[in-house]
């Protein structure tokens, strides 16, 4: 029935583990072609429809962490945040909405609004793996800003929140 954002945002994500599974064993070249690849499925998701934020962080993300950083990010990244908080102003916003916004704060080196979107985020955490995906992401960006000398201190103070929540939940369920 044609192209959508869901089909895209799968087709990103396979791209993205198998980006990974690359750069773990250091095949440079296989993984900078697969982040591209990566990157192209996420963004025509979100273009494919705006109102749908997951493509469009990830699309950011990974244009972050790709070396050189790709330009169009810059571009994206109030689009995606816009998406983003028309869904929470809609209502019933979900630990997914809270953690778009926070990892799209932390792209744009937004301190302040990071932090509010991280107190939403921990408040609404359901499953465990939910803070610690979006712990990862956050360690993606923080990385990638340290290899190019432009990370902040707080990057890391969030990455340690999340990861914090995991703990908490964790013991939550060994009892």
């Amino acid at each position: 029935r044609g192209p959508s954002s869901e089909t895209y945002g799968i087709l990103g994500r396979v791209y993205k583990d198998r980006w990974k599974a690359a750069s773990e064993a250091r095949k440079t070249f296989l993984a900078r072609g697969l982040l591209d690849k990566a990157i192209d499925a996420y963004l025509k998701g979100f273009e494919t429809d705006w109102r749908d934020a997951y493509p469009g962080v990830n699309a950011v993300t990974l244009m972050e962490i790709k070396e050189p950083p790709d330009p169009r990010r810059e571009q994206i990244i109030p689009v995606v945040r816009y998406a983003a908080e028309r869904r929470i102003a809609a209502g019933k916003p979900d630990y997914w909405d809270y953690a778009t916004v926070l990892e799209l704060a932390v792209l744009a080196k937004d301190k302040e609004s990071a932090q509010e979107a991280l107190c939403n985020a921990l408040t609404s955490v359901r499953e465990i793996w939910e803070p610690k995906t979006t712990a990862r992401n956050i360690h993606l960006i923080r990385e990638s800003r340290e290899k190019r000398q432009e990370a902040e201190g707080w990057y890391r103070e969030i990455e340690l929140e999340l990861e914090k929540r995991v703990d908490d939940t964790t013991e939550v369920l060994k009892r």
